[in-house]
């Protein structure tokens, strides 16, 4: 941006000075220096009035330009033009969305917003018509095979695991529900304390070392 505004004003500076002057010599460098950043150095040979060669230098760097003429006095000057450049604040990434609320059906559940396998578990809507479905069946066994049924896609919290655990008194079935439903749990550290659902406590190791290996 820097070399381009250099660049058009030495135009500038040039064509003004041209349309003075039908005859004149020019000489014109350019210099770039370490950072990229270039300089330009004009030579030209302007006549006056009076037909007398005059002159002109102009020198471009980085922050100002320098025109100087070379003359017979009252003519001979020396001019400085200062760069103004547009400063631009650097942008600003957007701050990383927050979490979309998700309504799991079991009020402030810190599982809902967690994924496991890339599954998010179930929301409220599904998971209240799956509980309606489970305790719609009477038979513990059918209750069973429904819930392993569901469970194959679908995943869960774990304070709506908690839930359809205590849908089965029969603890040798809840055992069983949990054996196949834990590895869908997507937050199974918070199931821990399930534990004490079981009042047999051979029964209530082995859910303990079921959740812990997941």
């Amino acid at each position: 941006m820097k070399h381009i505004l250099r660049a058009a004003l030495v135009s500038s500076l040039f064509t003004a000075s041209a349309v003075l002057a039908q005859d004149m010599n020019m000489e014109m460098k350019v210099h770039v220096d370490e950072d990229g950043m270039p300089s330009t150095q004009i030579h030209m040979q302007v006549p006056d009035e009076d037909g007398h060669p005059q002159g002109m230098r102009m020198d471009s760097s980085s922050t100002h330009m320098e025109v100087k003429v070379k003359g017979a006095p009252p003519s001979g000057r020396r001019e400085r033009v200062d760069i103004v450049e547009e400063q631009h604040e650097p942008r600003r990434r957007p701050p990383a969305p927050e979490p979309v609320y998700r309504d799991c059906g079991t009020q402030r559940d810190p599982g809902c917003s967690m994924s496991r396998d890339g599954q998010y578990a179930m929301d409220g809507e599904t998971f209240r018509g799956f509980m309606k479905a489970l305790k719609s069946q009477a038979n513990e066994i059918s209750r069973q095979e429904m819930t392993e049924k569901m469970l194959k896609r679908q995943y869960l919290t774990a304070i709506q695991f908690g839930q359809v655990l205590d849908l089965f008194a029969n603890e040798i079935s809840r055992l069983e529900v949990a054996k196949f439903a834990a590895p869908h749990v997507v937050n199974p550290q918070h199931a821990l304390g399930f534990a004490s659902k079981w009042r047999n406590s051979i029964s209530s190791e082995e859910y303990t070392e079921i959740i812990s290996e997941q």
